[in-house]
């Protein structure tokens, strides 16, 4: 891929600024429609520093946390180590695939969430959990020993897979949208989200709880503005079967990590989105 990103025809990366439109009938770049303006501020108002969070109390709790639970937080918080590495080096071919310069640097923005997510959980990585490794790829190595099937077939397979798909061209952005946003995160993040709050409520991970909370505050802005570009895409209804046919197996991508109740809340919480968007007739399957 160029070096030069999409959103670099409309933004200055350096300071955020929109460079000057071109004239009327020269480009089709810039969208007439302002709504990733939208996503731009949300953004604005949501950064926070990943290295910034006090983790050792975490580390000096976590030794003494029963086997069967650490057992369980390893695999969560393993996967989510995979997980966001993954989504943080193949969201790139997203922008070029979308040819429009708006949405493009809203999914630079996007790239940087999930940068800083990486950091987060490769933090959580070396500081809470002691995975061995001196460096990043070291850890992630070892988080791949600890990451449910389901999981890294999702993110280390699948998703590279659509990545050189829309880069060579050979698909639609929409059909990577529908995987991303809606099934990525919408459904397996969601549920790892849900699951690690759940079973962080009592204190025990002060650290570990705050940062899942803020990484789950921006996947919120990631799968609305996700949906958002389902809808001016206007995907086949072949394309939202699809969609909804992998979030009934995407749910248990976890496995027991994830307890049954959030497993079984995901997929309708998929489906009500995309009937509220009209991408789904409501009476077609029930919600």
């Amino acid at each position: 891929m160029a070096e030069r990103q999409a959103w670099d025809l409309a933004f200055d990366p350096a300071t955020g600024f929109r460079r000057a439109q071109p004239p009327d009938g020269a480009s089709n770049l810039l969208p007439s429609s302002q709504w990733p303006n939208f996503f731009s501020r949300v953004v604005a108002r949501l950064q926070w520093d990943a290295r910034a969070i006090d983790l050792a109390p975490d580390a000096a709790a976590w030794p003494e946390l029963p086997d069967d639970r650490r057992e369980r937080l390893t695999a969560l918080l393993a996967g989510f180590r995979v997980a966001e590495d993954a989504v943080a080096e193949h969201i790139r071919p997203f922008g070029e695939a979308a040819n429009n310069s708006l949405v493009a640097w809203v999914l630079y923005l996007q790239r940087r969430d999930e940068q800083r997510h990486a950091v987060m959980f490769d933090r959580i990585a070396a500081e809470v959990l002691a995975l061995p490794g001196d460096t990043a790829d070291e850890r992630l190595d070892a988080a791949r020993e600890h990451t449910p099937a389901g999981v890294l077939e999702l993110f280390e397979e699948r998703l590279p897979a659509m990545a050189g798909e829309l880069a060579a061209g050979r698909s639609r952005v929409d059909a990577g949208i529908g995987l991303y946003h809606m099934i990525l995160e919408g459904i397996v993040l969601l549920a790892g989200q849900r699951a690690l709050v759940a079973d962080l409520e009592d204190g025990a991970l002060p650290g570990v709880l705050e940062g899942v909370e803020r990484v789950e505050r921006d996947e919120r802005w990631h799968i609305g503005f996700g949906l958002r570009c389902l809808i001016d895409a206007k995907p086949s209804p072949e394309l939202i079967d699809e969609v909804l046919a992998t979030a009934e197996d995407a749910s248990g991508a976890w496995g027991d990590a994830v307890p049954a109740e959030i497993r079984d809340g995901v997929v309708p919480m998929c489906r009500r989105r995309l009937a509220i968007a009209k991408l789904l007739d409501p009476s077609a399957a029930p919600l």
